[in-house]
């Protein structure tokens, strides 16, 4: 039973730093005065998909999640326009465990950003 305990806690860590960091790879706040500017659109990866919507209450609308910390997750909008990730979490997940496969997705799609960026 220990064993078991022990392997679960260790799938349950690894699951919720791998989710942290497919939410927020690449991205940064900018330092404003000493303080970083406040939780904007931009600043997470969403994911809108039927299936992560499904399984994670819709978590997967990171940007609104962070933006509106007060709502239900059953009321969190999609943000279209923000980043978004290639697939839904357990596909981003599978990619982010093959490091060649992620980055190669995910560099060109903060390239996008960034030029997008640069141009507002």
């Amino acid at each position: 039973m220990i064993v078991f305990l022990i392997g679960q806690s260790v799938v349950a860590f690894v699951l919720l730093e791998m989710v942290n960091y497919i939410e927020h790879y690449g991205l940064s706040r900018q330092a404003q005065g000493g303080k970083r500017e406040a939780f904007g659109m931009m600043h997470a990866w969403n994911a809108d998909h039927v299936m992560t919507n499904s399984l994670l209450a819709n978590l997967q609308r990171h940007s609104d999640h962070h933006m509106h910390a007060w709502k239900h997750y059953s009321t969190l909008v999609a943000m279209p326009q923000g980043p978004q990730l290639p697939t839904g979490y357990a596909g981003s997940i599978l990619l982010a465990a093959i490091p060649p496969l992620w980055f190669g997705l995910m560099h060109p799609r903060l390239d996008k950003l960034e030029v997008s960026a640069s141009q507002a």
